[in-house]
């Protein structure tokens, strides 16, 4: 299928399609995707607290403790009572918990180097910029949607924290139920 000259969405599309024909490699790691994830928003927000893991992850309190207590248990993360509330507990990743993020983290750039190396650091950063300026435009015409067709709309700048990516995609059954609101097409937020 070619590209007619000037069909952006068109083009979007196409490597939509594309990237969706190439899988992430499987990659072996002590933990389950869930805790990989874990591992990551507490590598980006030091001293994290179990609430504010819920949120940034999306998942049910009790569905957290479970992944808690099992990176804990394994020796990825710490968990210490905060002095100023002793009701809540702040999450620290141990050495162990460090050097599985960087190796996570290594195995990403490594793929995102692979699939991208058609492109010249230049290019690189000149998409990333258009992919931007075209997302900033279609969130302003959603705006103009009613609200019953609207999806919703993208974390505020600063949570979770600019420029992070998910290292895996999250299990099903931890999404919460979210009345009045459609369903989010795959990939439709990054929520830490």
């Amino acid at each position: 299928m070619a590209n007619r000259d000037g069909d952006v969405i068109l083009a979007c599309l196409k490597l939509a399609r594309a990237m969706r024909r190439i899988p992430p490699e499987r990659r072996e790691y002590p933990f389950p995707p869930a805790v990989g994830r874990l591992l990551d928003c507490a590598a980006k927000n030091p001293g994290v607290s179990s609430r504010e893991l819920c949120e940034f992850l999306d998942v049910r309190p009790s569905s957290l403790s479970e992944m808690l207590s099992r990176a804990e248990a394994d020796g990825f993360i710490t968990r210490t009572v905060d002095e100023a509330d002793r009701r809540i507990q702040r999450i620290s990743l141990s050495e162990k918990g460090q050097k599985a993020v960087n190796d996570m983290e290594a195995a990403r750039n490594l793929e995102a180097q692979k699939m991208t190396s058609a492109l010249t650091e230049e290019e690189k950063e000149q998409f990333c910029l258009l992919c931007d300026k075209l997302s900033t435009h279609m969130e302003r015409l959603a705006l103009d949607l009613p609200e019953d067709r609207r999806m919703p709309p993208p974390p505020p700048p600063g949570f979770p924290p600019h420029g992070f990516k998910p290292p895996f995609p999250g299990p099903e059954e931890d999404k919460p139920e979210k009345p009045g609101r459609p369903p989010l097409p795959p990939g439709g937020r990054i929520k830490c």
